[in-house]
């Protein structure tokens, strides 16, 4: 049978996808639309890319100096040029320090000394880029990961030579329909990317803007090159994650309201399946490993804060469609797994994978919710299900 799929966040702990859509293939389901936030936009651009699970699986392993290449991807920030140091915000701050004992001409050359000393210091680099960037980390990296696996491999018999499409020749490419979720804090606006909202968008851009967790990793600017979404201008706006408005839009899937529509397309006939990362499920520890979790103070802080404020403020709209049409989502353990645990030992790894077939597996093991529920109930549910999904969507495509 083939699906809509959409595909929640949840950075390292977006592991358990592969394993959940490995199954989901195995069981000999196919893809139709794809929707991903985050960790979910970057599964959701392989898939589209026709990566198998034994791909995806195989990406999982690689390592770099005997350590997963993922912990690359939270990079040390790049170089700051001098002419950025001097307009940026640190040296705005302290123009508004005024050592009277001091000549104007010396105290301004001391400040731009010591802005360029913080920049360029591995102690305090990253405060520098938080500062200046708005994130802890740099993700090149990153992007030259997934430049490279966008190129990797054959898709279709053909060589992959995805990488520096825009989200319309991609589009063109393969025929796929991938729409990621971003957050455009310059607009206090909710993004679905895709070949009809921003067809000349990088698709590479697409998805880094999708996965920057805001103020760990460094914003996304866009370019004048990229174009416009929807018609409007977007140069010079900053973009981050999208589950800082909503990590789980599967009602974008379900609502046929035109607002909606006009950004995804005509509803589909096809049956739409939404993969939740669920920190409240346990995930079985592996045999023989009592304890193994590297925890990093940015893990225990700054990421825990930071995924707890945005959970709160998405959980309400997300948390109304997700009970609403609970029946269409799989929940996949991630519980005890961190969002920044990207170095997590071979054992972690594989458990995190194994649950999540397990509870594909079970999933689509079930029997249909219709065939136990009385025709004229299911009608009524439906049809309350379905306005929420409605209101729903359109609130959140109409924020602010």
């Amino acid at each position: 049978m083939q699906y809509d799929l959409v595909f929640e966040g949840g950075g390292a702990k977006g592991m358990v996808l592969v394993g959940a859509y490995e199954v989901f293939v195995e069981l000999g389901h196919t893809h139709g639309r794809l929707l991903g936030t985050s960790a979910g936009a970057i599964t959701a651009a392989l898939i589209a890319a026709g990566y198998t699970p034994q791909e995806m699986l195989a990406a999982l392993s690689e390592q770099e100096n005997g350590r997963s290449v993922f912990s690359g991807f939270l990079g040390a920030p790049a170089p700051f040029d001098e002419a950025t140091l001097r307009v940026g915000a640190l040296r705005t701050f302290f123009s508004g320090l005024d050592f009277k004992f001091i000549p104007n001409i010396i105290e301004d050359r001391l400040k731009d000394q010591v802005v360029q000393a913080l920049a360029q210091n591995s102690r305090t680099r990253n405060l520098v880029a938080f500062v200046e960037r708005g994130g802890w980390y740099a993700a090149d990296r990153f992007v030259t990961w997934l430049q490279n696996k966008l190129d990797s491999g054959v898709r279709n018999g053909q060589p992959r030579r995805f990488s520096a499409m825009t989200l319309q020749q991609f589009f063109d490419a393969t025929g796929v329909e991938l729409s990621l979720i971003a957050a455009d804090t310059t607009g206090a606006r909710l993004l679905v990317l895709n070949h009809e909202t921003a067809p000349q968008c990088p698709l590479v851009w697409a998805v880094r803007m999708s996965m920057s967790i805001p103020l760990l990793w460094d914003e996304v600017v866009w370019r004048e090159e990229w174009g416009t979404y929807q018609g409007r201008p977007m140069a010079g706006h900053t973009i981050v994650d999208g589950g800082l408005l909503s990590n789980f839009a599967i009602e974008l899937f379900i609502s046929d309201q035109p607002q909606v529509t006009a950004i995804m397309g005509p509803k589909r006939a096809d049956p739409v399946l939404g993969l939740l990362i669920d920190d409240n499920l346990e995930v079985p520890a592996p045999r023989g490993l009592l304890v193994d979790v590297t925890i990093r103070p940015e893990e225990l802080r700054t990421v825990q804060r930071i995924r707890s404020l945005i959970d709160t403020v998405t959980s309400a709209h997300d948390k109304m469609v997700i009970e609403a049409f609970e029946h269409l989502v799989v929940r996949l353990p991630a519980a005890g797994y961190g969002t920044t645990e990207f170095d997590m030992s071979e054992p972690r790894r594989n458990a995190l994978v194994d649950a999540g077939r397990v509870a594909m597996r079970d999933y689509l093991d079930r029997p249909p919710v219709a065939a136990a529920v009385p025709r004229g109930e299911e009608d009524v549910a439906a049809q309350q299900a379905q306005q929420r999904a409605d209101h729903i969507a359109s609130n959140l495509l109409a924020l602010p």
